[in-house]
């Protein structure tokens, strides 16, 4: 006998929401609201719980020599040693002195393991210590940690975003940004805005210093890597294609030239700059509603 189907609880959309969201879906358009609800209605086919899991023993065979942990570190090593691609079930094996298929014990192919080193090598945000800080000390302090993260695993940069895995250590990074940003008294879908706002900055700003640091790896020179970037960049100078990006190549030096790290935070407070004046311009009615009963003359008697 099929079971009975459990009612569903979540607020109704109004018909001129459902209305919006029919013409959205005639156009093919993806809206926010749709990842919101496809998180909460999980498609069972779709979620990997290889991430989620305990995988302190193995599912078959006798007591392991090895555990999950000494494949995912080991493999971690060969990633900051070589970079992603050098990262395959046979080389990790070969590096614990165990056969490739006592690996596939516990991940059943490489890519199986390479959500399990990602998720491992993003590692989780700094814990804060000390009194709360207000939210754009906090947000900045998370971006920081975060490109301070990426750069220190560059390998990190090679899978492409849209197929990194979704684990416990990207939602806790997750997690302590929409904490910070909480205290803005945003509503809870301008919260989720604003953080891909800041992640999306976060991510693409520091894609010149994560270039950097897979230079290095390679053991190329700062010098070496500057001159390697600066020909590409010259390319734009005479090229009648590119007149205004190559003024600014062209342009006398203010003096004051930033680092890297200063650069990414001048960008990042302007970020923070339009988040806050939309916070303060978001007020909640009810507040605006007090606000003018305060402000309004009150009546003579």
């Amino acid at each position: 006998m099929a079971g009975r189907k459990k009612p569903d609880t979540r607020p109704q959309r109004g018909p001129s929401e459902n209305a919006s969201r029919a013409g959205q879906a005639a156009k093919g358009e993806l809206s926010h609201d749709d990842i919101m609800e496809a998180s909460v209605r999980v498609d069972p086919d779709l979620r990997s719980e290889l991430l989620w899991e305990d995988r302190s023993r193995p599912t078959r065979g006798p007591k392991p020599g090895l555990t999950p942990d000494d494949v995912v570190q080991a493999a971690i090593q060969i990633a900051d040693e070589e970079g992603l691609a050098a990262v395959t079930m046979h080389a990790v094996a070969a590096r614990l002195g165990f056969t490739t298929m006592a690996l596939y014990r516990y991940f059943p192919n490489k890519e199986a393991l390479y959500d399990a080193i990602v998720d491992a090598g993003i590692g989780r945000p700094p814990h804060p210590t000390g009194p709360r800080r207000d939210w754009r000390a906090e947000v900045t302090r998370w971006a920081h940690a975060k490109r301070a993260m990426s750069c220190a695993r560059p390998w990190l940069a090679e899978l492409p975003f849209v197929a990194a895995p979704h684990g416990p250590n990207w939602l806790s990074w997750l997690e302590a940004v929409t904490d910070s940003l909480s205290s803005t008294g945003l509503s809870s879908a301008d919260i989720g805005q604003m953080l891909s706002v800041i992640d999306g900055y976060t991510r693409g700003a520091s894609d010149t210093a994560i270039s950097l640091a897979r230079a290095r790896a390679r053991g190329t020179s700062e010098q070496e890597w500057a001159a390697a970037v600066g020909a590409d960049l010259g390319r734009a100078i005479g090229d009648p294609r590119f007149p205004k990006f190559a003024a600014l190549l062209t342009a006398p030096s203010d003096g004051q030239p930033r680092t890297m790290d200063e650069s990414f935070d001048f960008g990042l407070q302007r970020v923070l700059d339009g988040i806050e004046l939309y916070v303060k311009s978001a007020t909640p009615p009810a507040t605006r509603r007090e606000r003018t009963a305060k402000s309004a003359p009150r009546a003579t008697r």
